[in-house]
């Protein structure tokens, strides 16, 4: 008897891909997330996939995009501290949390350092990174100058931050797990204060 498959009708379809490509990525690694395998979860066809996204490196790109989004989500309570004037040295310190991963299996950083690699190879990939890069730098000068008026240089000093905890994420995702994230937040604390 042949086989017939069923492909089921997703209430939010974007969405649904997304969050189901970053748990699938939490659980089994990018590695082994394939169009073919999130179909299969998703109970779809992968044709449907590729339809909206084009291609693999199209759907892990709208998936950091989305992820990202969420992201800008939590920074927006520190933002308003900023601009209320009531922010000091522990926003800052809750911005970098915000910015670490979570621990060594946080899909997010997973999915950042995977397209890391391929965007020397892919100018349209390297420019979002770049992009959505830039929105964690805008914010952080705008976190800095209101929390810490006396830092000098804010602009050089989020370069240098977000460098520092670029290097930290990378540590906590290959295995350094919650202790390199507590380190990063207390070499932000002795960046950060005299």
């Amino acid at each position: 008897m042949a086989r017939t498959r069923s492909n089921r009708r997703l209430d939010r379809p974007r969405e649904q891909v997304l969050a189901t490509t970053l748990e699938m990525i939490a659980e089994q690694g990018l590695g082994k997330v394939t169009i073919a395998s999130l179909a299969a979860r998703l109970e779809t066809s992968g044709g449907h996939l590729l339809y909206y996204f084009g291609t693999r490196n199209g759907l892990l790109l709208e998936t950091l995009r989305w992820s990202e989004s969420q992201y800008a989500e939590q920074r927006a309570p520190l933002l308003e501290q900023a601009a209320a004037g009531t922010g000091d040295l522990a926003t800052v310190l809750e911005f970098a949390g915000v910015f670490l991963p979570v621990d060594e299996r946080d899909p997010r950083w997973m999915l950042w350092l995977e397209l890391w690699a391929r965007a020397p190879y892919d100018a349209e990939l390297a420019a979002a990174q770049r992009e959505l890069d830039d929105h964690w730098h805008d914010d952080l000068v705008v976190v800095l100058r209101a929390c810490l008026p006396g830092i000098g240089d804010p602009e050089g000093l989020s370069a240098r931050l977000r460098a520092m905890w670029d290097g930290f994420a990378i540590a906590i995702v290959n295995g350094g797990g919650t202790a390199q994230r507590e380190a990063a937040i207390g070499h932000t604390r002795a960046t950060l204060t005299p």
